[in-house]
């Protein structure tokens, strides 16, 4: 009995040992952990300061303690000597360390934290990564560290016993951690920028929100989340545009971009759409064209920015609006949003439509008899007033398959076999909304002067399921991402595209063609136009989940787990596939182009 009592107090004291060892590596981890600041930046706001000490306190210790009961703990109750106890956690704690102080490095390069996709890349940049001595030396004097404080740690066991500090720490600790998730809820809900976008700064960060039961409980709702998304302080996460811009415009034509959501390029022929074919004969014909989103508000966002998907939310965080509203906006253009007011309520495009007023649109439930009336709304309003315009129209129908009620359409054709009975519904259903909308567009084109810019355009493409809300996020085939593109521009002759072209081109080409502006178009895009091929060898297409790396060879689907799958360009998976790490190193590269330093 008395030797079992032995055990049990020597295990208590490996255990009571191992606290006191994981809290000490706790402050090391917080040490190296500052890091993240000094990447990310350091925040403006009292609050937002006292809110990352707490969370740095409060994350890394939940951290050790999980590292701790995983890996430490265990040992503890299986191999109860202190000795091996005491090398082994000293490897454990140098690996552990190790690998959040190459995170922080990993960081700094690329702005992501450690995942499969992240390691894959880092890999192949090792040398851009591995450029300090210290990266070598660093673990092993790492090691030697904790292999004192292990040992010292034991000798001075009765000391640190004799404070009795262990409640007030772990008090102070545990106060830091759920702290700092109520506060993130109500930052959350606040739209308070100088915590919430600390979210992605540390690594396995996860902060609690309560969106949805707030909203479910009434707290809350959409409108004033979108009001306070509004009255939000910009931040400075961006440098956008880089340089200041030098533009000259010669005239002001009015504008008129038309926005189809949902419209497949390969579904354009001369039975479903010939008055369109017959338009673009007259126009500049882009055959080739993508979206850099397979989503509408994600479309829409790549076509008025032209910016890759990682800066959406920076962009809208810090209340920037498209250089090209800003730059047609001095040549004293005004904005009107036609067939979607719900636009400017989107939390995530609030910037992107701040400078837009909207036309209120009747509730209909046939949304192709709303797009009539939305070109009746645009034919008036382009017919008054003197002002230079810029109209951005949204029509709805083909993404709900919808037709005028006693509509006749065109024949039905076979549908691919690989479809289902129901998408093959939908197929046909589809054509006749886009033989609609080809006289809508006709209709629209023949009211329009001819000293009118004109663009018509897909915000994405469609794919025919009838679960919407999940395959057709993370499928990035031609089928949802490659759209029709015409442009009509007053004096030009029409043209067809050779080369490639995407959403990403049209702010260049606007700001260089109409608006005379001299810059670079890198300096406030991804650099392309229209009517040149492509800057880069790749084409970036996302949404708020996942997004995708079109290359000639290939088309990478990402999710923001840093999983990932490789396509063939006709979207066939190819499961013995590698990542091709130089293309994401450039696409990683124009990823970090515009942040502030």
């Amino acid at each position: 009995m008395h030797e079992q009592d032995l055990k049990k107090d020597k295990v208590s004291q490996l255990v009571l040992w191992g606290h006191w060892y994981t809290f000490f590596n706790m402050i090391l981890a917080m040490l190296i952990a500052t890091r993240y600041a000094a990447t990310e930046g350091w925040p403006e706001t009292l609050l937002g300061q006292a809110y990352f000490l707490s969370n740095l306190v409060g994350h890394f210790a939940f951290l050790g303690f999980a590292v701790y009961l995983l890996t430490l703990f265990p040992v503890t109750l299986l191999l109860p000597f202190s000795r091996i106890l005491r090398g082994y956690a000293a490897v454990v704690a140098t690996l552990v360390l190790t690998a959040l102080w190459f995170d922080t490095l990993v960081f700094d390069h690329y702005r992501l934290h450690m995942n499969p996709f992240v390691l894959d890349v880092a890999a192949t940049d090792l040398l851009a990564l591995l450029n300090t001595p210290m990266l070598v030396a660093g673990p092993l004097l790492l090691l030697a560290l904790q292999l004192v404080l292990a040992n010292g740690l034991w000798k001075r066991l009765h000391r640190v016993r004799r404070r009795k500090l262990g409640s007030k720490v772990v008090g102070t600790l545990v106060v830091c951690f759920f702290a700092t998730h109520f506060v993130h809820i109500w930052a959350d809900a606040a739209v308070y920028r100088p915590i919430t976008q600390q979210d992605d700064m540390f690594p396995l960060h996860y902060p609690a929100t309560a969106k949805s039961f707030m909203t479910r409980q009434g707290l809350v709702d959409e409108d004033s989340l979108a009001e306070a998304e509004r009255r939000a302080a910009p931040t400075k996460q961006l440098t956008y545009p880089l340089s200041p811009l030098q533009c000259h415009p010669h005239s002001t034509p009015n504008i008129l971009l038309v926005a189809v959501d949902a419209w497949r390029a390969d579904m354009v022929d001369e039975q479903t759409m010939p008055k369109l074919l017959d338009i673009a004969e007259k126009s500049h014909w882009f055959p080739r064209h993508f979206s850099g989103g397979n989503r509408y508000q994600n479309g829409l966002y790549s076509l008025l920015y032209g910016m890759l998907p990682a800066y959406e939310a920076s962009l809208n965080a810090d209340k920037k609006t498209p250089v090209l509203m800003d730059q047609l906006a001095d040549a004293g253009y005004e904005f009107t949003l036609f067939g979607d007011d719900q636009l400017q309520n989107s939390r995530s495009l609030s910037a992107m439509f701040a400078a837009f007023n909207d036309q209120p649109e009747e509730a209909m439930d046939n949304l192709a008899e709303r797009d009539i009336r939305t070109t009746d709304q645009v034919l008036r309003y382009l017919g008054e007033g003197q002002a230079p315009k810029f109209a951005l129209v949204t029509y709805h129908a083909p993404a709900y398959y919808s037709t005028p009620v006693g509509s006749i359409g065109i024949p039905s054709v076979q549908a691919d076999p690989r479809l289902n009975y129901a998408e093959r519904v939908l197929y046909n259903q589809y054509r006749q909304s886009l033989h609609f909308l080809d006289s809508e567009l006709d209709r629209l084109m023949a009211g329009v002067s001819d000293d009118t810019v004109v663009i018509l355009t897909g915000t994405h493409g469609q794919m025919f399921t009838t679960d919407p809300n999940t395959n057709a996020q993370r499928n990035f085939s031609p089928g949802t991402t490659q759209v029709p593109m015409l442009t009509r521009i007053p004096g030009d002759q029409a043209w067809r595209a050779p080369h490639q072209t995407s959403h990403y081109g049209l702010a260049g080409s606007l700001m260089t063609r109409v608006l005379g502006c001299e810059n670079p178009t890198t300096d406030y895009s991804l650099g392309d136009t229209l009517y040149q091929p492509p800057v880069h060898p790749f084409l970036v297409i996302g949404n708020d989940r996942y997004f995708a790396i079109r290359t000639a060879k290939s088309i990478t689907m990402i999710d923001k787990h840093g999983e990932y799958r490789v396509y063939s360009p006709e979207y066939k998976r190819r499961r013995d596939a590698k990542l091709d790490v130089q293309t994401l190193l450039g696409v990683m590269e124009e990823g970090r182009r515009f942040l502030a330093r």
